[in-house]
């Protein structure tokens, strides 16, 4: 009897430790998240699992199984252990988070690859339209595969180190401009451009790129903000790291967009920066290494994405070597790292020499040489008092005229198409001149694809702050759309009209 104990426990023993093994080789290919609990400053507690991205400056930056990044200040965690299994989301699962944060009923989804495209709907959708939210959503997921496989080819091309995403990544598309607004302002919380002035972004928090559905007709928005995604989501950059905007901004303004395809990377000339680096000159290079204040501002953005794009386009073109590993460099900079303009000047000079005067006028050189020899697109002639757009879901052309012979009054007529490919709308549509005058239309209910007809009209309304002395020479367009059900289009129909300055 003992013999036998002796015997069962010997195997109990030797069972044990061959299951300690499996569980000691199990865990060792199972990554592992932690577990946070934090208490708010009237003592509830909640949990989060997740993985620490990074820790600094008092912080914890904690990433979800989605992509989510949340900052939790470190004094607010009272316990964390690391023992969760750690199981990035599918694509299905972040389709259903999504789908429960802006309602079922105003969200549809479509999954291809490693793109979740979502549709965020201004209100319940027609049945009948259904079948032109999927195909909207398949024709979206086929431009950023090709973003996908641009960007691919361009970092080859440049020897960079890539890795595949960690999570699904999400496009997420807004029907309606006042809720793009309200999204763009909670998540980007005062920082950056004001959310009127954007029409698209990616954000390093959400990890999701946000846009208007307005910019699906030409891409030139969603190519650029693509580009942001795919960066730091193979590791070209690190989330939350304190990069130099110009870089950030000139690698992404690098590619460019014709209708939903890419006509040229970072090494080719980008027609319209191209043009307006001949004549931008109210930032300087050296300012711009140092400093990104210029691109969080309404002013002077336009001109910095300017620049950002021309240093980048002479640093892939003629410094490739050194421009590779800059970018190992940058890539190996830690989230919550502080930096100040002197590192960030020397940390250039290190990669790219100190005469950043020399650099800017080889730049000019090159460019010249480059913008004779690119193959010239077809010259559209500009008209004086034309405009042809696209803003909130309209494509519109608009003809002035000013009437000196009505003492300067402008004369405008055109026509609007509803470029909203599945769903009739109310639309505003402002002529507003720089005499403080304007003209308006409002179109109660415009089909998808319908174009009408803006009738001849004069821009005599006084505006806010009008009228000023003298005639109309200039104007500027503000479009408001809206559904042609709601309550406000309601009130349209009453007579109590938007304000003129309403709208995108």
């Amino acid at each position: 009897m003992i013999h036998l104990s002796f015997k069962h426990n010997k195997i109990l023993r030797i069972a044990n430790c061959v299951t300690a093994l499996l569980l000691l080789i199990f865990s060792a290919n199972v990554a592992m998240a932690d577990r946070f609990v934090i208490v708010n400053e009237i003592g509830e507690k909640r949990e989060i699992i997740g993985r620490l991205h990074a820790s600094g400056q008092g912080a914890y930056a904690i990433e979800r199984p989605g992509g989510q990044m949340e900052l939790v200040a470190q004094g607010a965690v009272i316990e964390r252990d690391n023992t969760v299994a750690w199981k990035a989301a599918t694509p299905e699962e972040l389709a259903a988070e999504l789908a429960n944060e802006f309602g079922a009923e105003t969200f549809r989804s479509y999954l291809e690859g490693d793109f979740v495209i979502g549709v965020v709907l201004m209100e319940k959708l027609p049945k009948k339209s259904e079948g032109r939210v999927v195909n909207f959503m398949k024709k979206a997921a086929r431009f950023m595969n090709t973003v996908q496989n641009t960007f691919l080819k361009f970092a080859k091309k440049m020897k960079l180190k890539l890795k595949d995403p960690d999570c699904p990544l999400v496009l997420l598309i807004f029907e309606s401009d006042d809720d793009f607004n309200t999204y763009a302002e909670k998540v980007m919380q005062g920082q950056g451009l004001s959310a009127g002035n954007i029409s698209g972004f990616y954000n390093g928090l959400t990890n999701y790129l946000a846009i208007r559905m307005t910019e699906c007709h030409t891409f030139e928005v969603p190519l650029h903000e693509a580009i942001h995604q795919q960066v730091y989501n193979r590791g070209v950059l690190k989330r939350l790291a304190p990069i130099p905007a110009w870089f950030n901004e000139g690698i992404a303004s690098g590619f460019e967009s014709n209708s939903d395809r890419i006509s040229a990377g970072p090494t080719k000339v980008h027609q319209r920066y191209a043009k307006m680096a001949q004549t931008a000159r109210q930032l300087t290079w050296s300012q711009l290494i140092t400093d990104d204040k210029a691109f969080r501002g309404d002013v002077l953005a336009g001109e910095a994405y300017c620049h950002a794009w021309s240093m980048h386009w002479i640093l892939v073109n003629k410094h490739a070597k050194q421009y590779t590993e800059y970018v190992k460099h940058l890539s190996e900079i830690e989230p919550f790292t502080k930096q100040d303009t002197d590192a960030r000047r020397e940390e250039f000079i290190r990669y790219f020499g100190e005469d950043i005067t020399a650099l800017k006028k080889e730049f000019e050189q090159a460019i010249q040489i480059a913008y004779r020899r690119r193959r010239k697109p077809a010259v559209k002639k500009e008209r004086a008092g034309y405009l042809h757009a696209q803003r909130a879901l309209a494509d519109y052309e608009l003809t002035a005229i000013n009437r000196r012979d009505l003492g300067g009054l402008l004369e405008v007529e055109g026509r609007i198409r509803n470029i909203n490919p599945f769903r009739s709308l109310s639309f505003s549509i402002v002529v507003i001149t720089d005499a403080g005058v304007y003209a308006q239309w409002i179109l109660p209910n415009v089909s998808s694809k319908q174009v009408v007809p803006l009738a001849k009209k004069y821009a005599d309304k006084i505006a806010p702050g009008g009228p000023r002395a003298g005639s109309s020479n200039s104007f500027r367009v503000k479009i408001r759309s809206i559904s042609p059900d709601s309550e406000e289009a309601a009130r349209w129909k009453r007579g109590e009209l938007p304000p003129p300055d309403a709208g995108r």
